[in-house]
């Protein structure tokens, strides 16, 4: 089973970005500074922030953002990609 995960940046950040497409193709980018990532079911928050530059020996100057496990609620109105890679997250495809 897949993990879902949010990261949250205080402001766009085109090194993180590149490190979270690089490391994480299977994600979604809603804003310039909110991204959803499906991940296998061992990762944690901290490899995430690790592997994106946010944490660690690797971390990218001046980023500022946070790393968070997410459940499987979710509900709203916004963008139908929002809501079709959701599924597609919860279920695999």
């Amino acid at each position: 089973m897949k993990k879902l995960f949010a990261v949250v940046l205080h402001e766009p950040d085109e090194e993180v970005e590149g490190r979270l497409v690089e490391a994480y193709q299977f994600h979604h980018k809603y804003t310039d500074t909110f991204y959803l990532i499906c991940a296998g079911q061992s990762v944690i928050t901290r490899d995430i922030a690790e592997a994106i530059g946010l944490k660690g020996k690797d971390r990218v100057e001046d980023s500022s953002g946070a790393v968070f496990k997410m459940n499987a609620a979710f509900s709203g109105h916004t963008q139908r990609s929002l809501w079709e890679w959701l599924e597609s997250a919860m279920h695999g495809d």
